[in-house]
Formats: structure tokens, C-alpha cells, sequence
């Protein structure tokens, strides 16, 4: 078995700075993490926490619940949380609980039984158990009254997506928001609409009640059945795909006749016809952060920070006319 003072001699540290790093707990320069991380997977060392693990009273399992993972943002956030918590010597169980309450209640009983070292979920569940008592990371839809959370700029988002399509000429605007109920990801909504009010830009709004590919087709079906829209903007890269293909159903060209800014940044939405302009959100990084602070929440230490917000950007792809020039 390889041993911490193994991976100090392939790194060219001492075995305290190892320690710290393994153990998160005090300052490892970043050249020294470099060094140990490649001496961790070169000797693929897994940490020996059984002394932790009576310490501290539980597991090295953290419980990872996620709505749909057949949307291709979440398990590159689970990729995130994964990389992180492996190297720590945790292992992720994940449950993919869609917006069943049963389900849900299920997978944190199995936890707590286990006494798991905490859960990483989109929903914050303690209103609706308030007897399950394990350290939690809210990631994505992170609500007000979440005490400890990850999550993107969603305000900056949503108001990015409705310059966007203003500033390439938009008349009459589709905002779609998403099932969410969570103000994190509300925000994206209000934004859009704040922004398309101060540019006094004509609009209409609606609720997707689904993030199912299918379910979503059939909303973009009656949204596009009776109205004449030029410019649409969707709460996820998921809506965008599905009213991108009701679009050409009905033989509209986009952008020309309509355009439509996505959110997320999933990976196949590069590779659609045509490619899908959204706006990124980082969910490897999110889920990398999620299981630091879930890591950290385990061990009792420090945190400075109970929720971090991450940056968003614009990727233009084809789906927003360009912008016509006077000149």
C-alpha cells in the first residue's frame, strides 16, 4: 500500500505538506498541490481514513441527488464533485431523483443510516425532512434560506440573454422560464424581463413546467402554435433544443424568421443545427466547488465563504442574427 511518505518523496515535499493537503487543512502552495496531485495519480495513493472516519463519526460517502441525469448538465456537475471528493479518498453515491419526493426521502434515509459524511443536492430539503441531520451543499438551484450553496451569476445571466437578442434586433420576445422554483435560478427570469422593460422591447412570458426533452416539445408546440415570435429566450440549453425543433417543424429559418439564446453551454449544443449561441455556466467547476465546501462541512472546518456565486459568460454560436452594420 502506498503511503504518504511515498508520495512526499515523488513529490519532493515533506509528509506534512501532504498531510495538509489530503486533510484540507492549512496552506499547500499551489505548485506543491500540482506536485502532489501528480504524485497521488502516478502511485494512485488512496488516503487511509479509517482513523479519520472514528474521529469524526462518519462515513467517507457523500450522498450527490440530482434531478435528471439524462440532461447532460448535471453529470458534468457530478464529474466535478467526483474529481474532488476521489481524490480525498469519498466515494459519491448518486441518486437520481427527479422531482420525486419519495424517491428523495429514500436516498437521505439510506444516508443517514450510513452515516454518510453529507449530500450535495439541488433542493434544499430540510423544510420537507426536517429530521434528516446531515452536513448539505445546496448546487444550482440555490434558494434564500440555503445555508451553504453553489451557484452561477444568474442575474448576470439572464440579463446577458436579453441584451443579446436586443442588440440584434429583436421585436417580439418569448421568455420562457423554467419549473424551478428556486430564486437562484428565478433570477435568470426576472433578469431577462427587467432588461427587456428598460429597453422598452416588446415580450411575453411562460412557464415550462418540465426539463423533460419530450414534455417541453409539447410546450413549445402550443407556445408556437398562435404566435408570431421573432426571438425566444430559454431557461435551459435542453428548451432551446426542443423549440429549435418545433421551429423547423413549422419551417422556420434560424436565425431569420426567429432566434433563440439557450442556457447552460452542454456540450451537444455545439454540434446541433445550427449551433446553439447560449450562455455558459461553468457545472464541472460547480460541482468541483460543491464538494470542497461539502468536504470541508464533513471535517468541521473553516468556511469563509457559505455560498459562491461563479461567473457566466456569452458563447456566440449561430442561433442570433448577426447585427447589421450602418456603416
Amino acid at each position: 500500500m502506498v503511503t504518504i511518505k511515498q508520495v512526499a518523496e515523488e513529490a519532493g515535499v515533506s509528509k506534512s505538506t501532504v498531510s495538509r493537503y489530503i486533510s484540507q487543512n492549512g496552506y499547500v502552495s499551489q505548485e506543491a498541490q500540482e506536485k502532489i496531485e501528480a504524485a497521488i495519480t502516478k502511485l494512485n495513493f488512496v488516503p487511509n481514513l479509517s482513523a479519520r472516519s472514528l474521529k469524526t463519526k462518519h462515513s467517507q460517502i457523500v450522498g450527490l441527488l440530482l434531478p435528471d441525469i439524462s440532461n447532460p448538465f448535471f453529470p458534468m456537475l457530478a464529474k466535478g464533485v467526483e474529481k474532488f471528493l476521489k481524490e480525498h479518498g469519498y466515494r459519491v453515491l448518486l441518486g437520481n431523483i427527479g422531482e420525486d419526493n419519495q424517491f428523495e426521502e429514500d436516498y437521505l434515509k439510506v444516508l443517514m443510516q450510513t452515516n454518510a459524511a453529507g449530500v450535495i443536492t439541488t433542493n434544499d430539503f430540510r423544510e420537507a425532512f426536517p429530521e434528516i441531520k446531515l452536513p448539505t451543499v445546496i448546487v444550482d438551484r440555490v434558494g434564500q434560506k440555503s445555508d451553504f450553496g453553489v451557484f452561477s451569476d444568474n442575474l448576470s445571466g439572464g440579463k446577458i440573454a436579453a441584451h443579446v437578442i436586443v442588440e440584434a434586433g429583436a421585436k417580439k420576445v418569448a421568455v420562457i422560464s423554467g419549473p424551478v422554483t428556486a430564486e437562484s435560478i428565478n433570477n435568470r427570469f426576472k433578469a431577462s424581463i427587467a432588461y427587456l422593460k428598460k429597453t422598452k422591447t416588446h415580450y411575453e412570458t411562460f412557464y415550462s413546467q418540465s426539463y423533460d426533452f419530450d414534455e417541453i416539445l409539447k410546450e413549445a408546440k402550443q407556445v408556437l402554435k398562435h404566435n408570431d415570435f421573432d426571438s425566444i429566450i430559454a431557461p435551459s440549453d435542453i428548451h432551446a433544443m426542443a423549440y429549435i425543433r418545433e421551429l423547423h417543424h413549422l419551417g422556420k429559418r434560424i436565425p431569420e424568421d426567429v432566434q433563440i439564446i439557450g442556457y447552460d453551454d452542454i456540450l451537444m449544443s455545439q454540434y446541433m443545427y445550427p449551433a446553439l449561441s447560449t450562455i455558459h455556466q461553468d457545472a464541472y467547476e460547480m460541482g468541483y466547488e460543491a464538494a470542497k465546501l461539502i468536504y470541508k462541512l464533513s471535517l468541521g472546518q473553516e468556511i469563509k465563504s457559505r455560498q459562491l456565486q461563479l461567473p457566466v459568460r456569452y458563447v456566440e454560436r449561430e442561433t442570433i442574427r448577426k447585427r447589421e452594420s450602418n456603416e
